[in-house]
């Protein structure tokens, strides 16, 4: 067990291989959120990532944690990236030697190149995260990445009862609750592999109609397999007048619920379906001891603008009660130099031509009917 020596008490990084051990680590810290838990790991493993569990104690407790995801890049070698990590204690002096301590055995035990984390940490709070590059680690100023987990993140507290919830929202969108039922919308919050099936049918559907990346069967039920355990997986189908005009699912953890998926149809045009269906499995997920719902990316630039694109969907995220939030970033601890050049180089240029493809498909889209945005906005978890 390797022992890194901090301001105040050796600390011991071990990996942690038993599920139970792991889980109840993490959800010490008010930071976890699913992709910290032993079940994000298996379904990234199932990807093709390779999960690393590291936690670091000190005094008998445990002061820092990393849930690392490693993948052979070819002709590179190894990536290590923890989404939203290291977990730390900010109250020990010794956390940053812990957490660098986290970085350096995840790098003995995978051969990585460069060991990326992404901390839960808000721009306006990076300061505080200074003593990490004082141990090695470089923070990256790019606002933008192809496989980390986004920076541009809505977030929607759940704190208090259910009056404060709907105090948070426009009237608007009280207001389309309040007439949901008038209008013949029901929705169902269920648990189980065949409400998934159905959204995937939604959208598989979609994707006959537009250029929309459909996960497979066995993925979901991959999914519930792993969350559905400790009953941290449901999925809201809603209806007007009995049909079936949309779904959504996600996923909780600790004291953060994440919606992964959500989707409408033709159906939903004049009914508040997504109001209801994001209302209800809110109530789901506070029910369950959420503290704070993650409702993934703003989908826009940074800060969002009117003009963009996709202002739409953060705009109904801004609605629900959602607070856009702006994390610190990228921090790389690098192994390998040369590589470490040559892999931010080859970054760099797929995200420039990634985005500009994206700008001219989103041109394109909007020059045909069929392909402008829908009222109700789909929710995508980028979890990494």
């Amino acid at each position: 067990m390797p022992v890194v020596r901090g301001t105040e008490i050796a600390a011991r990084v071990r990996a942690v291989e038993r599920r139970d051990e792991w889980n109840a680590l993490v959800r010490e810290f008010r930071a976890c959120d699913a992709r910290h838990s032993w079940e994000w790991g298996e379904l990234r493993s199932w990807q093709g990532w390779t999960p690393l569990r590291l936690a670091a104690f000190a005094g008998g407790e445990c002061v820092a944690a990393a849930a690392v995801l490693a993948r052979r890049v070819p002709g590179l070698g190894v990536v290590a990236y923890a989404p939203r990590g290291p977990l730390v204690d900010p109250e020990r002096n010794d956390m940053w030697d812990a957490a660098a301590a986290l970085a350096d055995v995840a790098r003995e035990r995978t051969g990585a190149f460069v060991v990326r984390a992404s901390p839960a940490v808000l721009v306006e709070d990076a300061v505080s995260w200074t003593p990490l590059e004082a141990r090695g680690f470089r923070r990256l100023g790019d606002l933008w990445s192809l496989w980390n987990t986004p920076r541009n993140v809505m977030r929607l507290s759940l704190e208090g009862d259910e009056r404060d919830l709907l105090a948070r929202m426009t009237g608007k969108r009280r207001q389309h609750l309040s007439t949901a039922a008038k209008k013949g919308v029901t929705v169902d919050v269920a648990r189980g592999v065949a409400p998934l099936q159905t959204l995937r049918g939604l959208l598989h559907e979609r994707a006959g109609r537009e250029p929309l990346p459909v996960p497979s069967e066995a993925y979901f039920e991959t999914l519930h397999g792993l969350f559905d355990r400790d009953e941290g997986i449901a999925t809201a189908l809603g209806r007007v007048n009995g049909q079936l005009a949309g779904a959504l699912v996600g996923v909780r953890f600790g004291g953060t619920a994440h919606l992964l998926y959500a989707i409408t149809t033709s159906a939903a045009r004049s009914a508040p379906v997504g109001d209801l269906m994001h209302w209800e499995w809110i109530r789901w997920a506070r029910a369950a001891g959420s503290r704070v719902l993650d409702l993934g990316s703003s989908c826009t630039g940074i800060p969002p603008s009117p003009t963009h694109p996709n202002y739409g969907i953060y705009r109904f995220k801004t609605e629900l009660g959602a607070k856009f939030c702006l994390y610190a970033g990228y921090y790389d601890r690098v192994y390998a130099p040369v590589t470490y050049r040559v892999a931010r180089w080859l970054e760099g240029w797929a995200l420039r031509n990634a985005r500009r493809c994206a700008v001219r498909l989103q041109g394109v889209l909007r020059a045909v009917p069929r392909f402008r945005l829908r009222a109700a906005p789909t929710s995508n978890l980028e979890l990494a």
